[in-house]
């Protein structure tokens, strides 16, 4: 691929993140490298994205469960390079033979020679590319760096046009939700908010305590599952849709939190938000009906129509019989809607629906 084609490439990543590995690829054959990486610093972690070598070789990394190994990244954030350096400007010879990240894990690996980058936009986090070359093809010489170069500036605004789409997508989410009249905001992947509505603002001292770190629910039962459903983002392409009950209280009726995976979210290395939060409060006139309780917890249809029967008094023996089903069945249907409600109880199902206060943990 030639330069203004590749350059056109990274400014369709910046829009179509999936394209990021594709982009990567091209950039370490353009430097006749084996693999290539985007990372981005945010919130005191490491993401990125690679090429499937690249990948490879970061998860056998982080398998070690050895994040101070890697003596590159402190001796990168020590230098003011500008554009690309390579692992000559960062150590000697002889410091590499010696050093457990080169000795140890790069070259039985077979690799070992880098090129890097710090992408510093005025706001927002550092972005970081990377392409390795095999040990046995040799360091990176100056014509390599040279090109790598060029694509810098592009990098750089593709990244910084990155962030600004993926904020403006989640504003355009909030606000659409806000007409609704539904309570949203949009958390990180480790729950910080990113942006809410003000129906979200004017319910959530009520449901949440006040933490820098996270959204943290003041019901603790609910906040184990909510920590659940973050440690579900960063595979957001497949993670299902949180639902999870808070119960009420003398001035608040129950309120479900749906925690909702941004779709290619666990591609973009940029993305503003990786989930939006719903907050839906159920009234307390009447019991939900069923089609209603399958969209507020997820429910499939089976679950849902069990749960409005119990919500009618019916007992799981009628239910049982009256739908021609086992026990066995009827039981394990239950058994679902109470982890997807975040009760442990027949009785508190039917106290949360219905409005009632369910006692809290410790009382």
């Amino acid at each position: 691929m030639d330069f203004n084609d590749l350059t056109a490439k990274i400014y369709e990543a910046a829009v179509v993140p999936s394209q990021w590995p594709s982009v990567l690829s091209s950039l370490a054959d353009s430097a006749d490298a084996a693999l290539a990486s985007f990372f981005v610093m945010k919130e005191n972690d490491l993401k990125f994205v690679g090429t499937p070598a690249a990948n490879e070789l970061i998860a056998a990394y982080v398998q070690l469960g050895q994040p101070q190994l890697n003596s590159r990244i402190p001796a990168r954030m020590a230098i003011e390079l500008p554009g690309f350096f390579v692992d000559d400007d960062l150590f000697t010879r002889e410091e590499m033979d010696k050093d457990p990240f080169y000795r140890d894990f790069l070259r039985p690996r077979g690799f070992g020679w880098v090129a890097g980058n710090f992408i510093r936009p005025p706001s927002g986090p550092v972005g970081s590319v990377s392409v390795e070359r095999r040990f046995d093809r040799g360091p990176f010489d100056a014509k390599a760096v040279d090109l790598l170069n060029a694509f810098e500036p592009h990098l750089s605004r593709a990244s910084l046009m990155a962030m600004r789409l993926g904020f403006e997508r989640v504003r355009s989410a909030i606000e659409t939700l806000h007409a609704l009249g539904l309570p949203a905001g949009a958390i990180s992947e480790s729950g910080k908010t990113v942006i809410v509505n003000e129906e979200f603002e004017t319910l959530a001292p009520h449901l949440f305590r006040s933490s820098l770190a996270r959204l943290r629910i003041s019901d603790e039962r609910a906040d184990k599952l909510f920590v659940d459903a973050l440690s579900q983002l960063t595979a957001a392409q497949t993670a299902a849709i949180a639902s999870i009950a808070i119960p009420g209280g003398p001035e608040l009726p129950p309120v479900i939190v749906h925690v909702l995976p941004i779709a290619g979210a666990a591609h973009d290395i940029f993305a503003a938000a990786s989930a939006i939060v719903i907050l839906m409060p159920i009234g307390q006139s009447a019991a939900p009906s069923a089609g209603v309780l399958q969209g507020l917890f997820d429910l499939t249809p089976a679950e849902a129509r069990i749960t409005k029967s119990l919500m009618m008094g019916h007992s799981l023996s009628k239910l049982a019989g009256s739908l021609r089903l086992s026990p066995h069945t009827i039981r394990s249907q239950l058994k679902s809607v109470l982890q997807k409600t975040g009760v442990n109880r027949q009785q508190e199902l039917i106290a949360l629906l219905s409005g009632k206060h369910l006692p809290l943990i410790g009382e």
